[in-house]
């Protein structure tokens, strides 16, 4: 930090302590170790500290509307009707804004701030209510509105606001109270659950618009469409991993010009995907790829090594720093070597750092089947090759024993059909192998998974 940053840090931590009136101008230079003359060349006086605090925190706040504009899908199983609305991405920017101002150390301060100011100063109050009372009653009663009929439940937008606000701001309340967070966020996540189940049962039928009917068949996969050239699809070692990769990561959270690895990458083609159409610094781990190889192909596509780097790795026991990544992207592969309760922990989350995320896109079951496989799958692959594939159920507890995480999304993929079709549609031994299951029906049987996880 320069040194008005440091300056706007330490009066908001003074005044989150002591209350605004009670901070000076020389106590926020004495708890930086400069003279008040210093302090001055970059601010006129305390009012003006607190208005750049002020201005910072609206900036902050903008950005966050505006990242989480698209459907981040942290709800599982978020009922069909209510895709691609506004409650889908209230549900999605309430969970971001709850983490942001209770992990987020600059806007947690600020929040105390005018919490405690709010009783003695008008100004405050409103700050506060803008944040927290009136104002954001009133962005949730609007998305309400908007939703129109389609929420016909009796209940007024203003109530329906008031119901689905009221556990938020009590949970915000309880982490003052010394809550831990994750285990708050996983409540807030619990509640906006049993919301929309409420309101899908109370509403009448909310018509998917057309656009977003649509969009799926035609639109569908634009970044991916730039990859349909057979040099790229004969690389493909499964149901096509760039279509599952733009599904998954539709809406991610992760930061732009990140560093994420994508472990399990096969030969590449996932990696060249993420550099190119997402701008991230990849890092394409494999254990039985030749790095020499994936990196000659990166180099012929116009990607070298301060885009992607190619290496070796065993993912039980990576070979990074920790706090190495923004992100890790898995397609295709996790099943493999995941399904120990303990490798997220002991394995896999200290190479990302804290705040950042794990992507997951992998093949599985609708419902688990194994005590009683139907002959249909048994036409391609056997017991042991199949007892890698399980359900949402499954999974969901694999992860449940985790420590320090927040599990954001797991559900079953909507691009099952069209990477499965992608596939068969190769001429290699192993997609005609996979062909004589397929036709005899077990793609009922069948999914893709997806799972987003959030370290602390």
């Amino acid at each position: 930090m320069n040194t008005k940053e440091k300056i706007l840090e330490s009066a908001l931590e003074l005044f989150a302590r002591d209350g605004y009136e009670a901070v000076s101008v020389s106590m926020i230079a004495d708890e930086l170790g400069i003279t008040k003359g210093a302090l001055y060349k970059h601010y006129l006086n305390k009012r003006a500290i607190f208005d750049s605090i002020v201005a910072k925190m609206d900036a902050r706040d903008y950005d966050n509307a505006r990242r989480f504009d698209l459907p981040v899908n942290l709800l599982e199983g978020m009922p069909e009707k209510f895709r691609n609305t506004g409650l889908e991405k209230l549900c999605a920017y309430t969970m971001a804004q709850f983490l942001y101002w209770t992990e987020d150390e600059f806007a947690s301060r600020f929040r105390k701030l005018i919490s405690l100011e709010r009783y003695r100063n008008e100004e405050m109050n409103a700050l506060y209510q803008r944040y927290f009372g009136t104002g954001a009653m009133s962005y949730i009663e609007k998305i309400f509105e908007s939703l129109g009929s389609g929420v016909n439940t009796g209940r007024s937008p203003a109530l329906l606001a008031l119901e689905f606000y009221a556990p938020v701001y009590l949970l915000i309340s309880q982490f003052d109270g010394g809550g831990e967070p994750g285990e708050l966020a996983a409540r807030l996540k619990e509640h906006m659950e049993t919301f929309v189940e409420g309101l899908e049962k109370r509403s009448k039928v909310l018509p998917i618009p057309i656009a977003a009917e649509t969009q799926r068949r035609d639109g569908a996969y634009p970044k991916s469409r730039k990859y349909s050239h057979p040099e790229f699809m004969s690389m493909m070692m499964g149901p096509n991993p760039i279509k599952l990769t733009e599904e998954l990561l539709e809406g991610n959270l992760i930061r732009e010009g990140g560093k994420v690895c994508d472990l399990g990458c096969g030969r590449g083609l996932t990696s060249l995907f993420l550099a190119r159409e997402y701008g991230f610094k990849v890092v394409a781990a494999d254990l039985w790829s030749e790095p020499e190889e994936n990196a000659a192909f990166f180099a012929a596509q116009g990607m070298g090594l301060e885009n992607i780097q190619a290496v070796k790795a065993d993912a039980m026991e990576l070979p990074f720093a920790a706090e190495s990544f923004d992100a890790v992207i898995s397609i295709d592969s996790y099943h493999y070597f995941g399904r120990d309760k303990n490798f997220l922990n002991d394995k896999l989350l200290p190479y990302v750092r804290h705040g950042g995320y794990i992507y997951i896109a992998i093949p599985g079951m609708v419902k688990d089947c194994h005590d009683n496989l139907p002959r249909e799958l048994l036409f391609s692959w056997n017991p042991d090759q199949l007892d890698y594939m399980h359900d949402v159920h499954y999974w969901r507890g694999v992860f449940s024993s985790a420590r320090g995480i927040d599990l954001l999304t797991i559900r079953q993929m909507d691009s099952m059909e069209e990477v499965w079709h992608d596939w068969l549609n190769q001429d290699n031994p192993y997609a005609r192998g996979d062909r004589k299951a397929m036709e005899a029906g077990a793609g009922k049987y069948l999914n893709f998974i997806k799972i987003i996880i959030r370290k602390r």
